[in-house]
């Protein structure tokens, strides 16, 4: 009888020992949603720290995860004059050609300027705000200026830019602020089926159209960030009216920017 008592008691206290390890185990757990709700719910101070500024509907998120949201501050920007037009994406040159004839009191094509000059002297033109960007060509450069653009915006046209989505931000920096706009195509063989009477007679080849919608695939992942709207490739009818309405919706809409630090 001792030892079935010994026995029983023995069991007894590993079961006590299971009980209480897993009612700490619960404990913890129990704590540590709390503490994480209590961190996810936040205090004042905390809200007050993670919001850089707010406004009623006019913040920026810059980013947002489970646990926290932050603002970038922003500035309301007035577009007196007609916003420029970058286009983005396959079969660009005849898009534009097809806006411009279809609405050419809407649209201009920005000229190039052709430059003899060094390479060292475009540069600085750059870094001193007359150039946006530039090609290089044989024996000269074809450059994007800072004037041109003004000149057909002063018109009241949208000016239809030629350059490098890296110059985009460049454009920013002189408080120029196109609205950019990317062509998406489902994939090479959807760019090579389209056909035009008037604008696009000649077949695209496969290589052409692998190639263009691979170009397009690298600038929509390292520049999306920039795109204003994006419009879904097809018949180049169905491209220029997607982009006409966004371009009238866009240069609608208040403007704001990221505001300069104090």
């Amino acid at each position: 009888m001792d030892q079935e008592f010994s026995r029983r008691l023995s069991m007894s206290e590993v079961k006590d020992d299971s009980t209480a390890k897993t009612l700490s185990a619960a404990a913890r757990r129990s704590f540590f949603r709390r503490k994480h709700k209590h961190k996810r719910s936040g205090s004042k101070d905390g809200k007050d720290l993670l919001a850089l500024d707010t406004f009623a509907n006019d913040s920026i998120p810059l980013f947002e995860d489970s646990v926290s949201l932050a603002y970038q501050r922003v500035q309301k920007v007035d577009c007196t004059s007609l916003r420029p037009v970058l286009i983005l994406g396959p079969l660009l040159d005849v898009v534009k050609e097809m806006l411009m004839n279809e609405a050419p009191g809407k649209f201009c094509r920005c000229p190039l300027e052709v430059m003899k000059a060094s390479q060292q002297a475009i540069e600085r033109g750059v870094k001193d705000c007359l150039f946006v960007d530039y090609k290089r060509r044989s024996g000269h450069f074809d450059v994007t200026t800072v004037a041109s653009i003004k000149e057909i915006t002063e018109k009241n046209r949208h000016c239809l830019l030629d350059i490098a989505p890296h110059a985009i931000e460049r454009l920013h920096c002189m408080h120029i602020y196109p609205i950019v706009i990317f062509i998406r195509y489902k994939s090479a063989k959807h760019i090579k089926e389209q056909r035009d009477p008037v604008y696009l007679r000649d077949k695209v080849t496969q290589r052409h159209s692998k190639e263009q919608f691979e170009t397009a695939q690298k600038i929509e992942q390292e520049y999306s960030r920039y795109f204003t709207g994006i419009v879904q490739g097809g018949a180049l009818s169905s491209i220029c009216t997607q982009i006409l309405a966004t371009v009238n919706q866009e240069q609608s809409k208040v403007l704001w920017i990221p505001a300069s630090p104090p």
